[in-house]
C-alpha cells in the first residue's frame, strides 16, 4: 500500500466507502468456479478481512458460515461434511446450513453461543456467490434484456489488480483514457442513470464517429456512423458491460451487442481478484450457437488487449480524486453513488475487538 507515502505533500484522505478497505458494501462476491466444490467438499475463502467456508451438501446445495468453530475457534475448513451439514475436526460438534449446533458428542446441554453466522450463497454463470448477510436483497445481478433467457457464460482467467476494486471499476467510464493509452479516435460523451433502490448505477456513452483521419473514416465505415457501450454497475462489485450497441455493420447490419461482466472480489488489503465472464445468448441452434460462441472469443480477444495496456496504470496508483476536471464528470458521479450504498457487517474495522471479561461457559 502506498497510502503513507508523500504524506506532507499529498496526504491521502480516506472516502467512506469508495477506495476505503474498511467499507464491504452489501454486494454479491465472487468465490470461484462452482464445478470445482464436489458434494461433501469444503472450501475456505479469505475476502473483506473475512475468513468463511462453503460446503456442498449431499442434496447438491451450497452452504456457507463463517470458519471458526464457536467452541475453541477451530477452523471448519479441515471438518467434514455429513449429510448436509459440517462437522468440527476438533471436538465433532456439528453445524447446519443457517449456523445452529445440532449436535455435541459429549452430551453437555448446548451453549447459547453455540452457533454460527451463516451467508446466502448462490450459482449463477459457473459461480459461487456469497453475500455477506444471512439473505441476499435480491438475486445475482444479470442484463435485463437477457433475464430469462438462456445464455452461453464462460469464465476467462481471473487475474489481481494491486488496488482498491472501486478505483480499478473506473476505468470501465473513463472516455478519455480510450485516446490516450488505446489510442483509440473516438470522442464520447456520457449519460448516467440511477436504479430506484440505489443499488444500481449505469453510464453509457455516445459517439458520433467522425471523418477528420483515414483512422477514423474506417471505424465510421465499419461501425455505421454511431457507436456507443453502456456500463451497468452493481453495488460496486459488478461491472455488466454492454459494447457494439447503436453499431449497424457499414451501415446496413444491426449488430447484436457483445456483453462481459466483471466480478471485484477484495481478497485482503491492497489486492483484488478481478474475474471477466463473457456472456452471449444462445439460440438454440448449431449455426447460432457457433456464431455465439465465437463472438465470446472474439470479446476475450479484444479484452486481453485493453486489459494488458490498461495493468501498468493499477500496479502503483494512488488515486485521490482532488483535480477533476469537466470531462471526469462520469468518474465523480461513480464517487458520489458508491459513497452511498450501504455496507456489511464485514466493514467492522479489526480495531474493534469485542471486551466481554473473559471466558464463558454454561
Amino acid at each position: 500500500m502506498n497510502r503513507t507515502l508523500n504524506a506532507g505533500t499529498q496526504p491521502f484522505h480516506t472516502q467512506p466507502v469508495f477506495n476505503n478497505w474498511d467499507a464491504v458494501p452489501l454486494a454479491w462476491y465472487c468465490l470461484g468456479r462452482a464445478q470445482d466444490i464436489k458434494r461433501g467438499a469444503i472450501q475456505a475463502h479469505e475476502l473483506c478481512k473475512q475468513r468463511v467456508v462453503i460446503f456442498r451438501g449431499q442434496d447438491g446445495a451450497l452452504r456457507a458460515l463463517d470458519s471458526f468453530c464457536p467452541h475453541m475457534g477451530t477452523d471448519l475448513a479441515i471438518g467434514r461434511v455429513e449429510g448436509d451439514q459440517i462437522r468440527c475436526f476438533f471436538h465433532h460438534w456439528k453445524f447446519d446450513g443457517a449456523g445452529e449446533c445440532t449436535d455435541i458428542p459429549c452430551g453437555e446441554r448446548k451453549p447459547a453461543r453455540a452457533r454460527l453466522q451463516s451467508y446466502d450463497v448462490r450459482e449463477k454463470y459457473g459461480f459461487v456467490w456469497i453475500w455477506p448477510d444471512r439473505e441476499a436483497a435480491g438475486p445475482v445481478p444479470e442484463f435485463p434484456e437477457l433475464e430469462g433467457q438462456t445464455v452461453f457464460a464462460v469464465g476467462g482467467r481471473s487475474y489481481i489488480r494491486p488496488c482498491h476494486p472501486t478505483v480499478t471499476m473506473i476505468n470501465g467510464l473513463d472516455a478519455q483514457h480510450l485516446r490516450t493509452v488505446h489510442k483509440i479516435p473516438i470522442e464520447m460523451t456520457l449519460k448516467t442513470r440511477d436504479e430506484a433502490d440505489g443499488r444500481i448505477m449505469e453510464f453509457r456513452m455516445e459517439a458520433e464517429l467522425s471523418e477528420r483521419t483515414p483512422l477514423q473514416a474506417l471505424f465510421k465505415k465499419i461501425l455505421g456512423g454511431r457507436y456507443a457501450y453502456t456500463m451497468r454497475y452493481a453495488d460496486a462489485t459488478l461491472g455488466l458491460l454492454r459494447t457494439l450497441e447503436d453499431v449497424r455493420w457499414w451501415g446496413r447490419f444491426p449488430a447484436e451487442p457483445t456483453r462481459m461482466i466483471f466480478a471485484y472480489t477484495p481478497l485482503a488489503r491492497g489486492r483484488v481478484r478481478v474475474q471477466p465472464i463473457y456472456i452471449a445468448r444462445r439460440p438454440g441452434t448449431p449455426f447460432g450457437n457457433l456464431v455465439s460462441y465465437l463472438k465470446l472469443v472474439s470479446m476475450a480477444f479484444g479484452f486481453l488487449w485493453l486489459r494488458d495496456e490498461d495493468g501498468k496504470i493499477y500496479d502503483n496508483i494512488r488515486f485521490q480524486p482532488g483535480a477533476l476536471l469537466k470531462i471526469d464528470q462520469g468518474v465523480a458521479r461513480f464517487i458520489q453513488y458508491v459513497n452511498h450504498l450501504k455496507l456489511s457487517r464485514w466493514s467492522m474495522p479489526p480495531s474493534s475487538l469485542v471486551t466481554d471479561g473473559g471466558a464463558h461457559h454454561e
